[in-house]
């Protein structure tokens, strides 16, 4: 399958941390994300274009952007500050599951090509029954990543699933011997979830000790946010009318 990873932008990503945030449950991944790029005012890159993507354009300050993209700035972040770069890839569309791996894959090769050393994947795991507090859990590919989590006091699920992207980049990962720590939020599988994707930031804030995110305005604007990245999610849902008739977004 033919993934393009096109360049806005030449970045030196060696040494860099990569987060990745995608809608799946509760749409945490892609609110965490959206907020840190915004937040940090982080200049688009690159972007991953494919013919098996939705045909689609996302809208963002008046100028149109392919539905996977990468940010990124020379900031410290991670354990000690150790990582010099930070790169945000995100997304408001589901990928088809047979584009998971290539993407996963593409995103590894990326990465190992530029010496950026580890992927921290931002997902929500489904809860049975509300609760007061949400809940925080980590999955890692190395003994590495593992450390990073248990650095920062991610309990590690030790019986489970990680579902989308990050599952795939989970276990490629372990094959390939590349760092991939998964944060996982729990939460309700029915609607988008801005509080525990601020809560998912309040570690984040950890990795980047040089870089300060307030989660205060997520949990503020909880609803707004929610209904807004669930209103761009139900345009990018594929339909017949997408492949046979022009369309313009507002």
């Amino acid at each position: 399958m033919d993934i393009e990873l096109y360049e806005y932008q030449k970045m030196r990503l060696s040494n860099a941390l990569m987060i990745t945030g995608f809608p799946t449950i509760g749409l945490i991944g892609t609110i965490a994300t959206r907020f840190i790029v915004y937040s940090l005012k982080l200049k688009l890159i690159a972007a991953f274009l494919s013919d098996y993507f939705p045909p689609m354009s996302i809208i963002s300050n008046g100028e149109p952007l392919p539905p996977i993209r990468l940010y990124g700035e020379e900031k410290k972040c991670g354990p000690n500050g150790k990582y010099e770069r930070l790169v945000v890839m995100l997304s408001e569309f589901v990928p088809h599951f047979t584009t998971l791996r290539p993407i996963a894959n593409k995103i590894i090769d990326w990465c190992k090509e530029n010496n950026c050393n580890s992927v921290v994947c931002i997902e929500g795991f489904n809860l049975e029954k509300k609760e007061d507090e949400t809940p925080l859990m980590g999955v890692a590919s190395t003994e590495d990543a593992r450390k990073m989590l248990e650095r920062y006091g991610i309990k590690v699920m030790e019986e489970g699933m990680v579902s989308g992207l990050s599952g795939i980049l989970l276990y490629e990962g372990r094959r390939r011997n590349f760092n991939v720590a998964c944060l996982l939020a729990g939460t309700h599988a029915d609607y988008p979830d801005a509080k525990a994707a601020a809560k998912v930031l309040e570690v984040v804030n950890k990795m980047l000790p040089d870089i300060k995110i307030d989660p205060e305005p997520l949990y503020k604007e909880a609803e707004q946010i929610e209904a807004q990245i669930k209103a761009q999610m139900n345009k990018a849902k594929p339909s017949k009318a997408m492949y046979t008739e022009p369309m313009m977004y507002g």
